[in-house]
């Protein structure tokens, strides 16, 4: 349990009569794989931008300062990533525990309180923050989401 409430940066004592049930129930539940893959070709231009192929980071995630490994070939600024995999999951674990994404969380809570499905449909409007673009950029999301949801369904 310690380990997981590290993991998804919530704060507890140690005392498992006081776990933080509903902050852990918020951060540690499901990105829809279909939204994250979307994200992905959208941030990586389908995985053939430069930080994609030399980094293996297919969503832009920048490094924090003092923690960047600048090795040669490498675009600096920007996490390495050992792959694909390892991108994806930082990726996940960024959504679920970053603060500037908390209402991305609280509306996927809402989903499931009311027991209905957590989708990319239901999901991708509910990046507030995600982009400085704002809406029009959760607009192009959905469209692009929209337009590849059959490619993206075959190979899920």
């Amino acid at each position: 349990m310690k380990d997981i409430a590290k993991r998804y940066k919530v704060r507890w004592s140690g005392n498992t009569r006081r776990i933080p049930w509903n902050t852990l129930l918020e951060r540690v539940d499901i990105i829809p794989a279909s939204m994250v893959a979307t994200m992905a070709a959208a941030e990586s231009g389908w995985g053939t931008s430069k930080l994609a192929r030399s980094n293996n980071n297919l969503f832009g995630m920048k490094c924090a300062k003092g923690h960047c490994a600048n090795a040669p070939g490498k675009v600096k600024g920007y996490s390495q990533f050992a792959s694909v995999k390892e991108s994806v999951s930082a990726y996940v674990t960024n959504l679920n525990t970053h603060p500037a994404y908390s209402s991305f969380r609280k509306s996927r809570a809402q989903l499931r309180k009311a027991d209905q499905e957590v989708t990319a449909t239901a999901m991708i409007h509910k990046l507030k923050g995600y982009s400085t673009q704002g809406a029009r950029y959760n607009n192009y999301l959905f469209a692009m989401y929209q337009d590849n949801q059959r490619l993206i369904a075959a190979h899920m």
